[in-house]
């Protein structure tokens, strides 16, 4: 795996938060904006008529674009060189985890320093986005947490032989996928990369209090991985518990 890193055109970072910001998303992810960038009018970016408030955050973080260009810039610098001194570290964990070689999968991989809180990936064109304003570590735990889907995905697509387009959200087999962050950060050398910091809480927050049965659904997967006979097994068995506990998991997330 490689990867290139680029700061995200102002047009671009504008359009994620945008997107984020949409009335088909909870207020889970539309408030985080609201708590990483106090100046926002809180009233006026949340409650207001859609054409009101995506008129008034695209003016007032544009503004802010050019305020902290230096910023973005300073964090690709940064970036690059975490990535170049992890990178052949990364692709030797992540072969032995996941019993491919990684070392030739997704060679063109892309990461774009953005204002967007809220870190999305596609799948297809292999990229994602990182936070810019977090600590120095957020970069690489979010590439690694990105790098578990992309490989889990590539594994899944060859074994089940399905849909790549059921791999986003909401579908259940994306919802597994950001359970299992969990599951390999906790459970393989995967962790051993993570930063400190980031460790403990590797997946969404709301799946570390999700319960099926009475016991936590990540510690049930931790289980389910440690007794599997390999990744295949495991994914197999994942997603069959899935699917028995859809209603639940759904009833929980927010």
């Amino acid at each position: 795996m490689d990867l290139s890193i680029k700061v995200m055109s102002r047009e671009n970072t504008i359009g994620s938060i945008l997107h984020f910001q949409s009335d088909n998303n909870s207020l889970y992810w539309r408030e985080s904006l609201f708590e990483v960038y106090p100046f926002l009018d809180k009233e006026k970016g949340l409650h207001s008529k859609w054409e009101d408030r995506s008129q008034y955050l695209a003016d007032e973080l544009s503004l802010y674009y050019d305020k902290v260009y230096k910023n973005l810039q300073n964090k690709l610098q940064t970036s690059c060189k975490i990535w170049t001194d992890k990178k052949e570290s990364v692709n030797r964990i992540y072969s032995e985890v996941f019993g491919v070689d990684c070392s030739n999968l997704f060679n063109d991989m892309l990461a774009e320093i953005s204002l967007n809180p809220i870190c999305p990936r596609n799948l297809h064109d292999k990229s994602f986005s990182v936070f810019f304003a977090a600590d120095e570590n957020n970069f690489f735990k979010t590439a690694l947490h990105e790098m578990i889907h992309f490989v889990w995905f590539y594994v899944w697509e060859k074994h089940f032989k399905d849909k790549s387009d059921d791999y986003d959200a909401p579908n259940l087999k994306w919802v597994l996928s950001e359970m299992v962050v969990d599951t390999f950060v906790k459970n393989t050398a995967i962790g051993d990369l993570y930063p400190e910091n980031y460790k403990k809480r590797s997946a969404y927050s709301y799946f570390y209090n999700m319960k099926i049965n009475g016991e936590s659904i990540l510690a049930q997967l931790s289980n389910m991985y440690k007794n599997s006979q390999n990744v295949t097994d495991f994914m197999e068995q994942a997603y069959t518990f899935c699917q028995k506990n859809e209603k639940s998991i759904r009833e929980q997330m927010l």
